[in-house]
C-alpha cells in the first residue's frame, strides 16, 4: 500500500502537467486555425468588393441563370474574354469550357472568383436588400479622410431626407442600439453570415428593437438623420460592414447590386 501511495504522489502530478500541456497545445492550434480562417474570409470579401457592380447588374439582367459564370470570366479576362463568353452564349456549361488560350494564373483566378461568388452571397439576388426603399444618392467614399486624416471613412454614406425609413439588409441578431460619439443614434446587427452591419446617424430608432432579439431582412431599423459627428452634414445613413476579425470592408459595390435587386 505504501508503494501504491508513493506511485500516486509521483505519477499523478506528472500526468496533470502533461494533460495541461496537451490542452494548451490544442487551444493554440484551434486559435491559429480561427485566425487563419478569419484572414482568409477577409481576403475573400476584399476580392469580391473589386468586382464591378455594373458588370454584375448587367448579367443579372440578361443572364440570370448563369450570371456568375460571365462575371468571373469578365472580371479576370476582360478584354480577352470574348471566346469564353461566346462558348457560354452557345450553351456550353462553365465546367466544360475550352480554357485553352488562358495562362494557368488566369485560369486559377477565374475559378477562384467563381468559387467566391458561389460561397459568399453578397451579390446573389434575394439574399440581401438595400436599406432604403426609395431612390437615394451615394458614392464610393470608403477610405476617405475623416477628422483631418486622423481616421478613414469605413462605410458608405447614403443621402436622403430626414425621416426616411431605413430597413435591415439581412436577417440577424440585434447587438447594439443607442448612442455613440461618432455614429450618434445607431443600430448594430450581427448577421447570420457572422458579419456586423452598422446603421449610424439615425434620427430615431424603431422602439420595438431590443438587444439580443432577432431581426429579419426588411424589418424597420429607424429613420434617417444626422446625429453624432454628422450634425453639420446633410441627413444621411452611414452604412458599414465589419467582418468577425474586426476589419471594416467597402460595401459600395454590394449596395449598388442590392439597390438594383430591391426595385
Amino acid at each position: 500500500m505504501k508503494l501504491i501511495k508513493q506511485l500516486k504522489k509521483t505519477i499523478w502530478p506528472d500526468s496533470i502537467v502533461l494533460i495541461i500541456f496537451v490542452m494548451i497545445a490544442i487551444t493554440v492550434i484551434i486559435v491559429k486555425q480561427i485566425v487563419i480562417h478569419d484572414e482568409s474570409k477577409s481576403d475573400a470579401y476584399n476580392d469580391l468588393s473589386l468586382i464591378s457592380s455594373e458588370v454584375v447588374i448587367h448579367f443579372q439582367k440578361v443572364k440570370l441563370d448563369s450570371w456568375k459564370d460571365y462575371v468571373a470570366i469578365i472580371h479576370v479576362c476582360d478584354p480577352t474574354a470574348n471566346r469564353l463568353v461566346q462558348q457560354l452564349d452557345n450553351g456550353i456549361n462553365f465546367n466544360n469550357l475550352d480554357w485553352s488560350g488562358l495562362n494557368s494564373e488566369e485560369f486559377k483566378q477565374v475559378k477562384y472568383y467563381h468559387y467566391l461568388l458561389d460561397q459568399y452571397l453578397f451579390f446573389t439576388p434575394g439574399e440581401y436588400q438595400f436599406p432604403l426603399q426609395e431612390p437615394s444618392h451615394y458614392t464610393d467614399t470608403y477610405g476617405a479622410d475623416r477628422e483631418g486624416g486622423q481616421r478613414k471613412h469605413e462605410g458608405t454614406d447614403i443621402f436622403n431626407q430626414k425621416g426616411t425609413l431605413i430597413f435591415s439588409v439581412c436577417n440577424g441578431t440585434l447587438e447594439r442600439i443607442g448612442w455613440n460619439r461618432l455614429g450618434g443614434e445607431r443600430v448594430g446587427v450581427r448577421g447570420q453570415d457572422g458579419n456586423y452591419y452598422y446603421y449610424a446617424h439615425l434620427d430615431t430608432v424603431n422602439e420595438a428593437l431590443v438587444v439580443g432579439n432577432s431581426i429579419s431582412k426588411g424589418e424597420l431599423i429607424g429613420t434617417m438623420g444626422n446625429t453624432g459627428d454628422a450634425i453639420t452634414t446633410p441627413d444621411h445613413l452611414h452604412f458599414g460592414i465589419e467582418l468577425p476579425n474586426g476589419k471594416w470592408i467597402n460595401p459600395y459595390s454590394w449596395l449598388k447590386v442590392w439597390e438594383y435587386n430591391s426595385r
